[in-house]
């Protein structure tokens, strides 16, 4: 999946064409689209916030949209949001700006969570309780709406004066605004419900508010829903008439939103094929020409950039989730160095999970995003001669993180390929976006100096050979061994025998572990194939614009998974576990937890659930996912043997129970800070 781009293709490339934002010119075609960071709402995170957004300012970003703030208290998505007309939060706002003055447009985003605030006092137009929230709204009275409609203005006029040089008004994702124009949530009958005209007044008075308070010119971007993706939602023709609306009003550009937090349709994870939702902004673009239309959602690697740009499919591409994952994609993409991007892999572990758990927001393949300032990159005083053992995600970033800090670095690694687990995962559907990250470090490794040796055993004579003044062992793990009386029944092999291609199952298997390996099994063995747009319309439906919905379809095999105690999926984020155990169910995957394993005859698996009854699940074959043990017996020997020498465990070397690739890749990041 490596992209070469070759650069004298790109010096006229629209990509990089400069194009007006009301009167901001913004120098190329991205944006960094609104992000929470998990630090908001709170003093004292000004230089943090200020040293992550201006690192991507300084790599070739124009403009940046903040995570929403929120425009008035009963606004607040959750304690994580500044509140604008908060002193205090205006103040911290404030001394961001100062941080960033001269370096790129901030842009604010104007926010209000309607009923999806997480508070008991949250308002909306209608009291009408969100599938994801416990509370139910309070509908705001009309003259409500008209102070809510102020408070918006208010907010515009206090971040122009801090320093912010665009604002973005969120009307999009089920927020407040979205919820006044969709008749799913709006049931008034006043001047701000009934038709759509009406339901989108409360969206054209914001603007106006808006512009009413900020001088002519002064960038206003408005993001709407393209598509709300829940029963009922807007009609196109309703979703057009809005954009032509706040076109006709002056604002300067319009962003579009996809889908509802409470939506059953995944519309940013790995289940998702790269710029899918670009067709949904094209479309809004034919029907309303005349302003700037920013495409967003699964945008993450220069070919579908491009492919956006040269189908015209929209005027400006959006990106959040990217520029964590890279700082510098844009200069990448423009200097033909796309084989060193490192990109997101839309796994969403470290960054949505965080921001909805009230976390501090990172990237698993790059942990130093919005840790900026705890792991500066100026070089070590001392270079020391580092070996690190093992390619997985902790031993990559802890080679790379000591190459960036001026280290001579030495990566062993027993096979012929890089990525350890990461390399097994890339074989799920959807998880092919881990090759992304093998083939970022295949490049960026060499490049930095890295002495990559491959089908290289460490040993301890090696190691003495070497004489490093610092070793990392990142050996990894390997499969759990598991028995089971007559598990010579039926053919079995354990989860790297079935992605490695060494064991080939039958037309009807038992996996036996359900956390997210069992997990992940299951969707290879149910779905063999990476998304694409046909497969991906097909099974939500997505064509038909308000009838979206997963459609049931029968898998080329009888899958069912089998877990001990505790949940399904264990270990797989909160964002993206409900998607996957959605596809699964709908490809007849079946669940059983609660039980204890007692034989496999050759009928298949029997099991004793905790009432005492016992029953046979037939079957062909069995995949065994029941966890992973380190491997340190190297490690062992090496620190017996030099107790005076630097010494790093990391990864599932380190704790191979519950391991996963975010904790792998900080600690590899850590250990190279450390040395």
């Amino acid at each position: 999946m490596t992209h070469e781009i070759n650069l004298g293709l790109y010096k006229m490339n629209t990509a990089f064409e400069p194009i007006k934002i009301g009167n901001f010119t913004l120098p190329n075609r991205f944006i960094m689209g609104s992000m929470h960071l998990g630090v908001e709402g709170e003093t004292g995170t000004a230089e943090r916030m200020a040293a992550f957004y201006g690192r991507r300012f300084e790599a070739n970003v124009g403009l940046i949209v903040t995570g929403g703030i929120s425009v008035n208290e009963e606004g607040k998505g959750s304690r994580t949001f500044f509140n604008i007309q908060v002193p205090e939060h205006a103040a911290e706002l404030k001394k961001m700006n100062d941080l960033l003055a001269g370096k790129g447009n901030m842009c604010a985003q104007l926010f209000h969570a309607g009923r999806y605030a997480f508070d008991r006092g949250c308002v909306a137009p209608s009291a009408i309780r969100a599938p994801i929230n416990r509370y139910i709204p309070r509908a705001l009275t009309e003259e409500e709406c008209w102070k809510t409609i102020e408070d918006f203005g208010i907010a515009a006029r206090i971040a122009r004066e801090v320093g912010f040089g665009s604002v973005e008004i969120m009307g999009s994702e089920g927020y407040l605004l979205n919820q006044f124009f969709s008749p799913v949530t709006n049931h008034r009958d006043d001047y701000f419900g009934g038709d759509a005209k009406r339901r989108m007044n409360m969206s054209i008075e914001v603007l106006r508010s808006v512009r009413k308070n900020l001088p002519e010119g002064f960038p206003v971007i408005f993001r709407m829903s393209g598509i709300d993706l829940i029963p009922g939602n807007a009609t196109f023709e309703e979703v057009c008439l809005l954009a032509q609306t706040l076109r006709d009003e002056k604002v300067s550009a319009l962003n579009i939103g996809i889908g509802w937090h409470e939506s059953r349709i995944p519309t940013i994870s790995q289940l998702v094929p790269r710029g899918a939702w670009a067709s949904t902004a094209s479309r809004i673009k034919e029907k309303t020409p005349g302003i700037p239309i920013i495409a967003s959602n699964r945008v993450n690697d220069p070919s579908t950039m491009q492919r956006i740009f040269d189908s015209n499919q929209a005027d400006i591409i959006s990106m959040a989730r990217p520029f964590l994952a890279d700082a510098n994609i844009v200069n990448k993409f423009k200097n033909g160095m796309s084989n060193r991007i490192n990109t997101c892999i839309a796994c969403n572990q470290a960054c949505l999970d965080h921001a909805f758990q009230e976390k501090s927001v990172s990237c698993i393949v790059n942990p130093e995003a919005v840790n900026e300032l705890s792991f500066p990159t100026k070089p070590a005083k001392n270079s020391k001669k580092v070996v690190v053992i093992g390619t997985g995600p902790a031993g990559l970033e802890a080679a790379r993180a000591s190459a960036v800090l001026g280290h001579k670095v030495i990566l062993l690694e027993k096979s012929d390929k890089l990525g350890g687990q990461f390399q097994l995962a890339s074989h799920i559907p959807g998880k092919t976006e881990f090759k992304e990250t093998i083939r970022f470090f295949s490049n960026e490794l060499p490049a930095l100096g890295v002495d990559l040796r491959l089908n290289t055993t460490a040993t301890i004579e090696l190691l003495e050979e070497l004489n490093p003044d610092a070793v990392i062992f990142a050996s990894g793990v390997k499969p759990r061994e598991f028995s089971l009386p007559g598990l010579e029944n039926l053919p079995s092999g354990n989860y790297t025998d079935y992605l490695t291609g060494k064991f080939k199952p039958g037309k009807k298997v038992a996996v036996i572990g359900g956390g997210g390996i069992g997990v992940d099994v299951a969707h290879k063995l149910t779905e063999d194939h990476d998304p694409t747009f046909e497969s991906y319309d097909k099974k939500y439906n997505i064509s038909s614009y308000t009838n979206v919905v997963i459609q049931p379809h029968k898998a080329n095999r009888d899958v069912a998974i089998f877990r001990r105690n505790g949940k399904h999926g264990a270990g797989l984020g909160p964002t993206t576990f409900w998607a996957l155990k959605q596809e699964l169910e709908s490809a007849g995957v079946e669940f059983y937890h609660g039980l204890n394993y007692k034989e496999v005859t050759k009928e298949g698996l029997k099991v004793e659930l905790k009432n005492g009854d016992e029953f046979i699940y037939p079957c062909d074959s069995l995949i065994l996912c029941v966890g992973q043990e380190k491997e340190t017996s190297l490690y062992e020997e090496f620190t017996s043997k030099y107790p005076q020498k630097q010494v790093i465990l990391i990864g599932g070397a380190k704790d191979a129970k519950g391991i996963d690739a975010k904790r792998a890749f900080l600690e590899g990041l850590e250990a190279a800070h450390a040395i």
